[in-house]
Formats: C-alpha cells, sequence, structure tokens
C-alpha cells in the first residue's frame, strides 16, 4: 500500500505518508482502517507526509467522494482537527492543496501547507528536529 497511518498517542498525533502513486482506493481503504481503530478519535493532530508522492489519481468526483467520507470521520465533532500537509514537490503540493481546500470552514479542520519538515514539526509543536527522529522516540501504532 502505498499509505501508511500511525497514531502515536504521546503527542496526539496521526502520521500519514505516500509513497508513490496516491490512490483513492488506498486512501479509502486508510481511512477506513484509522476510522476503526481504538485510538483513532476527534481532535487528533495530522502530519500528512507528501514528500515522496510521484502521481495522484486522477479520479476527482472519487476524490470528492472520499473527502466527503473524511468529514464524517475525522470533522464536525465540535472538536477541531489540526492537519499539517508536508510537501516539496509539484505533485505533493497540488495534493496538499487539493487535501486544504477539501476542508470547510465549518468542519472544524484547520489545515495548512508546509514546504519543509522543520515548518511541519514547528507547526505541530513536535520538539524533534526530523520525523525519523519523533518516530524514533515515539510509540507508533500502525493502523
Amino acid at each position: 500500500m502505498a499509505v501508511t497511518v500511525q497514531i502515536i498517542p504521546e503527542h496526539n498525533l496521526v502520521y500519514v505518508k505516500y509513497t508513490g502513486q496516491m490512490l483513492v482506493s488506498e486512501t479509502a481503504a486508510a481511512l477506513t482502517e484509522f476510522a476503526k481503530h481504538p485510538l483513532a478519535g476527534p481532535g487528533l493532530r495530522h502530519l500528512v507526509d507528501l514528500t515522496c508522492l510521484t502521481d495522484i489519481d486522477r479520479d476527482y468526483a472519487k476524490f470528492m467522494e472520499l473527502q466527503a467520507a473524511k468529514v464524517e470521520t475525522m470533522a464536525s465533532h465540535g472538536i477541531e482537527t489540526f492537519m499539517v500537509y508536508l510537501a516539496n514537490t509539484p505533485v505533493g503540493l497540488h495534493a496538499a492543496n487539493l487535501g486544504k481546500n477539501g476542508w470547510t470552514p465549518e468542519s472544524g479542520v484547520v489545515a495548512i501547507v508546509v514546504e519543509n519538515e522543520d515548518h511541519a514539526l514547528v507547526a505541530l509543536g513536535l520538539p524533534f528536529d526530523s520525523i525519523e527522529t519523533l518516530l524514533e522516540h515515539s510509540k507508533a501504532h500502525s493502523v
């Protein structure tokens, strides 16, 4: 699977990493598994790493259906959700902007796009110098 999801409870964080091509079907499957996980819930912060993304599924109708499902799963619970999209390539930035722009103000999701790892970690208030160090020093639960 080109998408991995890890919940890091001690940092109230979900780390999502895409590698290769982003497929709507794989993202939907990962979202379904995330929603079933006992540590999943409203208010978790999300770091979506798109730095290794090489292409995206161009089925925009299915992408919009998926975005609606994400709103039901992760938003509209009266608890704000903060999402940081990390992207540093044209395809990654395109995917990040699709994701960011899919959240309405009423959803309770605040989403930003950053282009480097340091900015992502600072925005999330994480005291690490890299994502690798974060994962090494955390108890991540794969979804």
